[in-house]
């Protein structure tokens, strides 16, 4: 089954990690933290139970953990990921 992906979420999303990757290059760690906590928030409230809201909210998780960690380079690659996953979602649908 399927439901429709609103747009105005899918560019919230896409926008906060391509903020999120652009803070991390920039080292502003602190900004790419709250973008991420933005982006998890969205997540969880605007997305139902489904395969790409558990991609996602992982992400943010493993973002969080690279950074507290000091491993940069890796939560700037979560946040690649996160948005090839968002680019994926074809025509608006997500899968449950």
């Amino acid at each position: 089954m399927s439901r429709d992906l609103p747009s105005d979420v899918h560019a919230v999303l896409t926008q906060l990690a391509e903020e999120g990757e652009t803070a991390i290059s920039g080292a502003e760690f602190d900004t790419a933290r709250q973008t991420v906590a933005t982006a998890e928030t969205v997540s969880r409230n605007k997305l139902p139970e489904c395969e790409l809201r558990s991609q996602l909210l992982h992400g943010c998780e493993q973002v969080h953990t690279a950074l507290d960690t000091g491993h940069p380079d890796a939560a700037a690659e979560y946040l690649r990921a996160m948005n090839r996953r968002l680019a994926a979602v074809d025509d608006g649908t997500i899968s449950e």
